[in-house]
């Protein structure tokens, strides 16, 4: 057993280092520029983003976007529905204790992820790690951020408020509802204009505004901030689960 072990490590050990060798081998192909190119000479005037990044995957491909939205709602319900399984089984009674997300016992009873220390903290840097994330995402077509960039740091500025205030059943629905309620928001109202944009030009993800003289950089940040609500509810949700305890 042991032999055939090893036998298959070396085997994938071999098979990876000739892999690795012939993405290495010295190509004398040029570099394509084309495309580079013309985002660049063109980036900022068809989208009117500065970051070429935005003018890219808001623009020129944002059916990806879309795409990259879907891959999250499916890793988000996925880790959620691994995580509410496995506390399950880790508050049977008659199971192992097999995963515990709680922290010891000398926490105070409020609620075992607090210390006085955390609470202080989180008070004080809560509110500007979240304003910082909605400068991220509202500032993502001039600068480097985004949507998705923005959106994480919104959900470590949630993060912060959740930990450092007292927690109950309640409250913890009463945020589930609300996050709950912004993800899905974002997302129908994220896919609603895509269908107009076709409806308006015929041209998928284009400025459905753009015959009322909205600018297309105008359009870029309204969907910064949906990707970025949409990530940063998601995000916090995900934590929430695997922080909070689920009674049988």
């Amino acid at each position: 057993m042991k032999m055939k072990t090893a036998a298959v490590h070396v085997i994938v050990i071999f098979a990876l280092v000739l892999l690795a060798g012939c993405l290495f081998i010295p190509d004398d192909t040029p570099w394509p520029t084309d495309v580079r190119t013309r985002l660049v000479s063109d980036g900022e005037k068809d989208t009117g983003a500065k970051n070429l990044v935005s003018a890219i995957y808001l623009a020129y491909r944002a059916f990806d976007t879309l795409g990259e939205t879907i891959v999250l709602i499916v890793a988000i319900i996925g880790t959620m529905s691994v995580v509410e399984s496995v506390k399950k089984i880790s508050d049977d009674p008659t199971t192992a204790v097999t995963y515990d997300f709680s922290l010891v016992k000398e926490k105070r009873s409020s609620h075992k992820l607090r210390t006085h220390l955390l609470e202080v903290v989180t008070g004080k840097i809560g509110p500007v790690v979240l304003l910082f994330g909605f400068y991220v995402m509202g500032q993502g077509h001039i600068s480097p951020g985004g949507g998705f960039q923005g959106g994480t740091i919104i959900a470590s500025g949630i993060m912060l408020f959740i930990l450092g205030n007292p927690y109950s059943k309640v409250t913890e629905m009463r945020q589930n509802k609300i996050l709950s309620t912004i993800e899905a928001s974002a997302f129908v109202l994220f896919i609603l204009v895509s269908l107009l944009s076709i409806l308006t030009s015929g041209i998928f993800f284009s400025n459905p505004l753009e015959a009322a003289g909205v600018k297309y950089e105008y359009y870029i940040i309204a969907l910064n901030a949906l990707i970025g609500l949409k990530v940063g509810s998601g995000i916090s949700l995900m934590c929430i689960a695997m922080m909070s305890r689920r009674r049988t």
